[in-house]
């Protein structure tokens, strides 16, 4: 897992004549201040430089049109970004230009990527997989106090580009689905896109063939009794072979029609197992017991919390596959379609041979011979084409299957579920010391992020779950980890007992090789223990004019480069 850690920012107001620096502890900085002082302005500044927009940015921020660099290591690598409205800039330790564009999406935004060896990919409207922007990055690492506090993973602006797409944040950071897993999964749509078009290639040729009317049939009219021969011999050939083809089609549609038979009866079974889980569920959080026996075996099990979600992890599998297998059912009727409309095809096309076959030897003319010929030679040509375009599709199918196993081999029940379950203890144990009453096991339990609370209890909910997300990233990502981003936890107007509570669980449950930086107005009394406290205390004068000169002679040759 790479790392990826911040040194020091520096931010520059041409328009206002005003600059500031500020330096980050390695493990905890606490950018602290009354409302309306500019801090909130200052860790939007952060993620914003390195390409990822918040929600909203103060309107005097925007009129001040501040300029950033932002520090940067990853691992043992310096590295320094600057930002100047749209454009963006990353340079080496030595000052070395890296990369110059106004282009998020498709420059800046893959080249940070490799980077930081993030290898997420995304369909984009186009149907295409790219590589998401900077934000699709950084959505675990970043609590906006504008927005991030309503629901998980919202704390960046324009993420509508792509449909569904928190899933695969949480399932790639998590290590649910790896940096390997999204390679081989855009190496497929590539290939099957690929095998698309060169199926509708070859549609063309043989269409082109029908409409000319060069598809080869036996009229009596070749050139010699030898090539008369030859032609009677290839119908022959012909017709065995489609006649063996629709054997094998019939074949194939029996088979499809037995495969959703026996799912049908599987969803049925699955959904009553489901609903016998969910009352299992609901009847062992009623019971006031510590513990259980089993009806069956007689043994008891403790009613807390880890074995209420094991039969909910249960039940969302029976879930699952219910869901999997009615996609599977709908593939299977359209393959059934598929394969009936084949044998409809191959049904008129052996009518046509058997005739052809039947047919007799008539009169003909030198004109028909030799535009026979004509035909013979043009059909060849085709066919030649048509052989070329069935290897190549036959090559992406063969890839496909290759890496629909591989695939597979990311999908194991295990490797999910040592995640889910490690993430789940962690949210158990975060909302319990948050003060957390009566929380919806059924939704805090899974990683996935349906968040539903409501009053002051809806801003811990959120901070156990974007918690307990960074420590199952932290354990087990492949790609790498961000600095965790936190301002103004104190939402719904926290009493002084929770507040404190949020502020000692953000500090107490970071990762020893992590960063946090975290803006707040008051730490009540918390001792944030190693640790940098930076103090805004200036009313909407975060920038100071006192910094202008250096900043600015340091930052201005840069900016000239850009």
């Amino acid at each position: 897992m790479k790392r990826l850690s911040f040194e020091r920012l520096e931010l520059l107001s041409l328009t206002e004549r005003k600059a500031r620096t500020i330096d980050f502890h390695p493990k905890l900085t606490i950018i602290q201040g009354m409302n309306g002082v500019g801090k909130s302005s200052v860790i939007k500044s952060l993620y914003w430089t390195l390409g990822a927009a918040p929600q909203a940015i103060h309107r005097d921020w925007v009129a001040a049109n501040v300029k950033s660099r932002l520090h940067i290591r990853i691992d043992d690598a310096s590295y320094s970004v600057v930002r100047d409205g749209r454009q963006l800039a990353m340079f080496d330790a030595e000052g070395k230009k890296l990369i110059s564009t106004n282009s998020i999406t498709h420059e800046f935004g893959p080249f940070l990527a490799d980077k930081l060896d993030f290898g997420l990919t995304l369909l984009n409207r186009k149907n295409e997989p790219e590589v998401p922007p900077p934000a699709y990055a950084f959505l675990p690492f970043y609590m906006d106090q504008d927005g991030g506090w309503e629901r998980p993973l919202s704390s960046f602006d324009r993420l509508t580009q792509y449909a569904n797409f928190k899933r695969a944040i949480i399932e790639y950071h998590s290590g649910i689905k790896p940096n390997e897993f999204y390679k081989i999964s855009a190496e497929k749509t590539i290939a099957a896109r690929l095998k698309s078009e060169a199926l509708s290639e070859r549609n063309t040729v043989a269409g082109v063939v029908a409409k000319l009317g060069l598809d080869p049939v036996f009229k009596g009219i070749e050139l010699s009794a030898y090539d008369h021969d030859a032609a009677v011999e290839e119908l022959l050939v012909r017709l065995t072979d489609l006649r063996d083809k629709r054997q094998r089609r019939a074949a194939k549609l029996a088979q499809v029609v037995d495969e959703r038979l026996l799912l049908e009866e599987q969803i049925e079974l699955a959904r009553a197992a489901a609903r016998e889980l969910a009352a299992d569920a609901n009847w062992a959080a009623s019971d006031g017991r510590e513990t259980i026996a089993c009806p069956t075996c007689g043994t008891d099990h403790r009613n807390d919390f880890r074995h209420r979600f094991s039969i909910l992890a249960d039940r969302d599998q029976c879930f699952e596959f219910v869901a999997s297998s009615l996609d599977k059912i709908d593939d299977l009727a359209k393959e059934a379609r598929d394969v009936e409309k084949e044998m409809a095809s191959t049904e008129r096309i052996i009518a046509e041979v058997q005739s052809t076959l039947e047919s007799e030897r008539e009169q003909v003319t030198l004109k028909e011979v030799i535009e026979n010929e004509g035909r013979r030679q043009a059909m060849s040509l085709f066919n030649e084409q048509i052989s070329e375009l069935d290897e190549k599709i036959g090559g992406f199918e063969a890839s496909i299957v290759e890496m629909e196993a591989a695939l597979k081999e990311f999908n194991k029940r295990q490797h999910r579920e040592q995640r889910e379950r490690f993430y789940a203890d962690k949210m158990r144990r975060y909302i319990d010391r948050l003060n957390v009453l009566n929380p919806d096991y059924d939704a805090v339990s899974k990683i996935t992020g349906r968040i539903v609370e409501t009053g002051s209890e809806q801003p811990r909910v959120l901070l156990a779950y974007e918690l307990a997300l960074l420590a199952t990233i932290q354990e087990f990502s492949t790609a790498f980890a961000a600095p965790m981003v936190i301002d103004s936890p104190n939402q719904q107007d926290q009493d002084d007992t929770n507040a404190r509570s949020m502020l000692s669980l953000i500090i107490d449950s970071r990762h020893p090789q992590g960063q946090t930086i975290l803006g707040t107005v008051s730490m009540h009394g918390i001792d944030p223990g190693d640790a940098s406290v930076i103090e805004f205390n200036d009313k909407r004068s975060v920038l100071q004019s006192s910094e202008f000169e250096f900043v600015s002679a340091s930052l201005r040759p840069v900016l000239e480069t850009l």
